[in-house]
């Protein structure tokens, strides 16, 4: 029976939500940083732990800029 990456606790097939290639429990499968829960394939990734894609995915691993659009918001990294 897999286990739940979030609770470490068995995952039944009735509460089974896959996504990253795990299985959750779907009140264990959040947002790494704000917490909101997630649906399967409506996230982001980044080092195997899900993130919303807005706001957070967005504020930490997007570009950093100052604006919000057009080309001087943006800053490139050297």
């Amino acid at each position: 029976m897999p286990k739940c990456p979030t609770c470490n606790k068995e995952v039944y097939f009735a509460e089974k939500v896959s996504s990253i290639g795990k299985d959750w429990h779907r009140a264990c499968l959040k947002c790494a940083k704000c917490g909101k829960t997630l649906a399967s394939g409506s996230h982001a990734e980044r080092e195997g732990k899900p993130y919303c894609h807005n706001p957070c995915y967005s504020a930490l691993f997007g570009p950093k800029g100052y604006g919000h659009g057009g080309t001087e918001s943006h800053t490139f990294g050297k």
